[in-house]
């Protein structure tokens, strides 16, 4: 008689991570059978793609989120239902919600053939991920950067920041490349559910570890750079507790 697998369960301050590239050689390659998984508004918007990689990479991603938290919750994958109603507009491409676990909170991102997810029970969750070449455009700074932090966009690494008058709280102590300062700013407003609806010239990029208010009267959040495949740069956000949390790669 085989021993079942005991359950994975997650606990407190703990953020779950996954990172895939599929374009890697090797890389599994969902297709039209695997879409079956998905539900309507996902084959739709997947449906859309007209390039092969995006895609794919849509494909997979889904695919990720859903067996994951099918394995998580002991649910077949393609039982499991997501609300995406947008505060905005009331249509389906806001933040997911987990309709038959609301306290499983879920964050999703991609950038070229690199996909990613983070999952928590500790608190709403926000990743970002991103090519570190589509941060290397003229008025970058102008879109993304707090007005202190444009002078030290483009400093080398391990030179001071231009804005020692900060508090060392928000402020970091060297300039972040402008990929990590975007993926941090990011996956912060994601954690907060207010996404780009809040401009990030008005805040600094959150210091990795530091629990930081970046909208004031929102809650604080801490943000944490994870490791990310070659050629990009991702961050993952947390909203709750006092501070840091552990982040799992699987």
């Amino acid at each position: 008689m085989t021993s079942r697998r005991p359950r994975r369960r997650m606990g407190d301050a703990v953020v779950d991570v996954w990172l895939r590239d599929t374009g890697v050689e090797r890389a599994p390659a969902p297709g039209v059978d695997d879409a079956g998984a998905l539900d309507e508004h996902e084959r739709e918007r997947w449906a859309r793609f007209v390039d092969a990689p995006s895609a794919r990479s849509y494909l997979a991603l889904h695919l990720l989120v859903r067996t994951q938290i099918g394995l998580l919750l002991d649910r077949p994958p393609e039982s499991l239902r997501f609300d995406r109603t947008c505060p905005d507009c009331a249509r389906q491409h806001g933040r997911p919600l987990l309709v038959d676990d609301p306290g499983l909170h879920l964050s999703l991102s991609r950038a070229g053939s690199v996909v990613a997810l983070a999952l928590s029970r500790s608190g709403p969750v926000g990743i970002d991920v991103e090519q570190a070449g589509r941060a290397q455009f003229e008025g970058f700074g102008g879109v993304a950067l707090h007005a202190r932090e444009r002078g030290a966009a483009g400093a080398p690494s391990g030179a001071p920041s231009v804005a020692p008058s900060v508090a060392p709280s928000v402020a970091p102590s060297v300039a972040p490349s402008d990929a990590a300062s975007w993926v941090r700013k990011e996956a912060a407003l994601k954690a907060l559910g207010v996404g780009l609806r809040v401009d990030p010239t008005t805040f600094l990029t959150p210091r990795p570890g530091v629990p930081t208010e970046i909208v004031p009267g929102m809650p604080c959040l801490t943000v944490m750079d994870v490791d990310a495949p070659a050629g990009c740069a991702a961050a993952v956000a947390l909203t709750s507790g006092p501070g840091g949390f552990e982040v799992r790669r699987h």
